[in-house]
């Protein structure tokens, strides 16, 4: 994963250090510094760095690595073994859903299919 200062840099192109530094007004040198750092800057620097990129400032933090959880993966197992070549939706909740209301959303998705499809 790339760490702050190489994204800085990509975000700062081909744009000069200098005019980026004169644009968020602080030293060429400060600029410098932060695109040799790892660890990302905190407070004033960091919003003027995303403000004036046009980014959020979680653009330069690592996204954690996403792990589904053992009831998302039950469910979709399910779902391919019981539902292969039928309609099914897919979504996760901890919220228990019963199979009335599980026919009801499906009802409502096929009329709501067969009106778009209609239209065409």
């Amino acid at each position: 994963m790339e760490h702050f200062g190489e994204k800085l840099r990509r975000l700062r192109g081909d744009t000069p250090q200098k005019e980026v530094a004169e644009a968020l007004d602080i030293p060429q040198t400060t600029l410098s510094g932060l695109e040799k750092q790892s660890s990302i800057p905190r407070g004033d620097i960091l919003k003027k760095l995303a403000d004036y990129f046009g980014v959020a400032i979680e653009y330069f933090y690592d996204a954690p690595e996403f792990q589904p959880s053992r009831s998302a993966k039950a469910w979709l197992e399910h779902l391919q073994t019981n539902f292969k070549g039928s309609d099914a939706i897919a979504a996760h909740s901890d919220d228990p859903v019963d199979e009335a209301l599980r026919k009801k959303i499906l009802h409502k998705i096929r009329k709501n299919n067969a009106k778009t499809s209609n239209k065409d």
